[in-house]
């Protein structure tokens, strides 16, 4: 119980749309409101726990140099009472949420929930005759595709069939879409595989390349596991070395990798309880590069070019090959309805973009890039305030930051907004190698290329860039 408890707790909003994606809106919106209440006792108890560390150490100073403590010592209890109530606050809420879980499951089937919950992004069916089930690879049929990947509750934006002509048209990449089939040649799971070969980088298939997830969905875990088998069979027959699923749910048969997580904030339902619920250092900062006045705008391939610009320097920076430019226009143009791009300027300068791409509930923002130069105004931290705006005017429930490395700069900087952390499990097929592949920045190897790469000419790695991060997944 207590290992379910806390599947359900890292995210019960997501969980219960996962597992019950027909029910009603009013119930959604009742936990959403829990959750959020959840949320805002569980940072104020944080909060407080500090100022009572604060307090204590203050004390044992007071103490050590004789000062008067009595004013210390009424502070501390009333922060001991501010706890005290915030835990049962807690305790409360996480009891009702619990409760929810336990009545919609009653309502659904009047069996309790049990520790055979799933974990969240799956959904099956109860069973299947694994026998009648055909593997083949996609045609032409990207709209029956489509049309499963927009059923199927564990689909992400990156299921759908748009993305093999996205990424043959900018990188040339062949792709081997697995479809499964019953008897009556309906679809029961697919899987997208793009292939990358390199000489630096080896010959290997990723589902999928470039973004956090896109591997095996069925209606039923053996048919995902049948599809895995089927690829790995298949690569085999090509030479190819290994296979990476990029999951976001744990498969015990395959190696796997944890170094990374995705991180998604609930969104509240306005800008006023966005902007409560910031912290007040997180607050000054986004006054801090207020007083720029940076213009901001939202559009499409009208900020491409500017777009690149920011996005190619701050790659440099970093150290890392850029996409190409053809590969954002690719995403536009494909994608129109479901992305866009934020740019700010300052003084007409372009300094701060994001590409942000949204499946209808959740907006995510994959590519997002600051100018150096502007880095102590804060540009960064207004442009995400204003994404998250415009992701709750829009409609979308979530925000997701992107994927991180757990405790790295970047996961601290997106848990200040309030997200949370959703471990992702990056499976391998080791159809030819004999341990997990470590394609990384972290891989001491590479440690020397990003360092040579940080003092190339902007122009040169716009060039270069792209034919290297081709083959980097």
């Amino acid at each position: 119980m207590k290992t379910l408890k806390k599947q359900i707790l890292s995210d019960p909003v997501w969980t219960f749309t996962k597992l019950q994606p027909d029910c009603e809106k009013d119930k959604v919106y009742k936990l959403e409101k829990l959750w959020q209440q959840h949320q805002t006792l569980k940072k104020s108890h944080k909060k407080t726990q500090l100022e009572a560390r604060i307090l204590s150490r203050e004390i044992g100073k007071a103490k050590q140099t004789g000062q008067p403590i009595e004013q210390l010592k009424s502070s501390m209890r009333e922060k001991s009472t501010h706890l005290k109530a915030l835990k049962e606050g807690l305790k409360q809420t996480e009891r009702k949420i619990l409760d929810f879980f336990e009545t919609a499951e009653n309502e659904k089937d009047t069996t309790p929930l049990t520790a055979s919950f799933d974990p969240p992004g799956t959904h099956f069916t109860s069973q299947v005759n694994t026998r009648k089930i055909s593997i083949s690879l996609l045609d032409h049929q990207e709209n029956e595709w489509n049309t499963y990947v927009e059923k199927n509750p564990a689909a992400s934006i990156y299921h759908r069939a748009e993305w093999r002509e996205v990424i043959r048209q900018t990188y040339g990449h062949e792709s081997f879409y697995f479809v499964a089939r019953d008897t009556d040649k309906n679809i029961v799971g697919i899987l997208p595989l793009i292939r990358l070969s390199s000489h630096l980088f080896g010959h290997f298939l990723v589902s999928m390349p470039y973004f956090m997830e896109g591997g095996a969905i069925a209606d039923h875990p053996d048919i995902e596991q049948i599809l895995m088998q089927h690829a790995d069979h298949y690569a085999s027959s090509r030479g190819v070395d290994h296979i990476e699923y990029r999951d976001n749910k744990p498969r015990s048969e395959l190696p796997v990798r944890q170094d990374k997580v995705n991180m998604i904030l609930a969104l509240p339902d306005s800008r006023t309880e966005l902007w409560a619920g910031f912290t007040s250092k997180l607050r000054a900062q986004i006054k801090r590069s207020n007083r720029e006045n940076p213009k901001i705008r939202f559009g499409g391939k009208e900020y491409l070019d500017d777009f690149y610009k920011v996005y190619a320097r701050n790659m440099r920076d970093l150290g890392s090959p850029p996409h190409s430019k053809e590969f954002i226009q690719n995403i536009l143009d494909k994608f129109s309805d479901n992305s866009r791009i934020i740019m700010l300027y300052m003084n007409n300068r372009p300094v701060a973009t994001g590409f942000l791409l949204d499946d209808g509930k959740t907006m995510g923002i994959p590519l997002a890039s600051t100018i150096r130069d502007v880095n102590p105004l804060s540009i960064n931290m207004l442009m995400y305030s204003e994404v998250l705006k415009f992701a709750i005017e829009k409609g979308f429930r979530y925000f997701d930051f992107g994927r991180s490395t757990r405790d790295s700069g970047t996961f601290r900087f997106k848990q200040q907004w309030g997200a949370q952390a959703k471990q992702l499990y990056w499976h391998y097929g080791l159809v030819k190698r004999g341990e997990v592949p470590l394609l990384s920045p972290a891989n001491p190897k590479y440690a020397l290329m990003i360092n040579v790469w940080k003092r190339l000419p902007v122009k040169l790695t716009q060039w270069v860039g792209p034919r290297i991060v081709k083959n980097i997944p």
